[in-house]
């Protein structure tokens, strides 16, 4: 899924996930726990993205 311009891949199996620049750069790896809650995860990875976006000076188009 694209997030604030970065790709994000959930780990199969797992609620962790791989954070990538469009580039192909990996610049995160989140683990959020096995605890079912994917909608919160997405509204977590959301806020996590923006921020990573931020300091990476990545715009979303």
């Amino acid at each position: 899924m694209n997030m604030h311009g970065l790709e994000v891949i959930e780990i199969p199996g797992t609620q962790g996930y791989i954070v990538f620049t469009k580039q192909g750069l990996r610049i995160a790896q989140i683990w959020l726990g096995q605890d079912g809650q994917k909608m919160q995860d997405a509204i977590t990875m959301g806020f996590i993205c923006k921020a990573l976006a931020k300091r990476w000076d990545i715009k979303a188009k």
